[in-house]
């Protein structure tokens, strides 16, 4: 990899690892959430497993139908995994760092599709596992797919890389340094990001709210949304529904309703009905949360001003 290439690497991970030397009490709270997100998990239904495929699956451009990718012949799809298991598991993948580890995963992944359909939702969620088994507990503050999908077309180009559409004809182990900057500036948006949202909740915290300490991981890492939303000036920021949380956390439909249905219960947000029938069609957050995010947002506009 080019010299200039490694130092940009470099940088972005050492942004990532200097991400929680901060005020003290921004430490200890992100420390606390970062190692302990284990322990927001939901009862979500198993999937059924899913086989290798059997028939050619090329990736087409949607609009103008040409070939974009042409992946590996169905019957090389085993040999391959293997490989990547193998690799995955090998002495040299172990002293990567975990980003770029997480990064060639993901990219060998893709490169096999192996699957007919759902191969980018699942090299991502190898991406974030990859992480989450190495110390970066980001889950709930970050999405891959939320990041990928407000830029699709660098991430497709970063995919991309350049190389030819054929597998058989470099794809299978190339020089990853494009598709690795992306990746790792990705996180290092994302944890810029994140620190800037934590950090907001601390600064411009009133008096008055309700003790942020005394809430469950969970509900802190959805208040740090809906407070994002406010500073982004999202309108109606605190409506929530299924699909947000189940998104947010990379969790169910059916897991997320039972985490609404926790946080009614808690007190934290309330349903909002329609109809005559008393349908639940969305939930709001609890006043008192719903105060104390806009004199945050408040505090920083004069911060912001001074």
């Amino acid at each position: 990899m080019p010299n200039k290439k490694s130092a940009i690497i470099g940088g972005r991970l050492t942004a990532l690892r200097n991400l929680p030397k901060h005020k003290p009490r921004l430490q200890k709270h992100l420390s606390k959430n970062y190692t302990a997100l284990s322990g927001v998990r939901g009862r979500g239904r198993r999937g059924s497993k899913s086989e290798y495929r059997i028939t050619e699956c090329p990736v087409v451009d949607t609009v103008t139908r040409a070939i974009d990718y042409g992946p590996p012949e169905p019957g090389d799809v085993p040999v391959l995994m293997g490989e990547l298991v193998d690799w995955l598991s090998s002495t040299a993948a172990a002293e990567l760092s975990a980003p770029i580890r997480a990064a060639i995963l993901t990219h060998r992944f893709l490169s096999i599709h192996p699957f007919n359909d759902g191969n980018g939702r699942t090299g991502r969620l190898l991406a974030t596992a990859e992480l989450w088994r190495s110390g970066y507990r980001m889950r709930g503050f970050f999405s891959f797919d939320e990041y990928f999908n407000a830029d699709r077309d660098r991430y497709y180009r970063s995919l991309q890389m350049g190389l030819p559409v054929n597998f058989y004809e470099g794809r299978h182990d190339p020089d990853h340094t494009p598709w690795l900057l992306y990746f790792v500036e990705t996180m290092a948006r994302a944890a810029d990001e994140l620190q800037l949202k934590a950090k907001s909740l601390y600064q411009g915290a009133a008096p008055d709210a309700p003790p942020w300490e005394e809430l469950s991981r969970r509900s802190q890492q959805l208040l740090t949304r809906l407070l994002a939303r406010v500073l982004d000036g999202v309108e109606n920021p605190f409506a929530i529904g299924v699909s947000d949380i189940a998104s947010w956390f990379g969790i169910s439909d059916k897991t997320a309703r039972e985490w609404l249905q926790e946080w009614t219960e808690g007190g934290l947000i309330y349903p909002v009905l329609v109809g005559s029938g008393a349908r639940v069609r969305s939930y709001a957050l609890a006043e008192e949360w719903i105060s104390a995010c806009f004199k945050i947002r408040e505090s920083l506009s004069e911060n912001s001003g001074s």
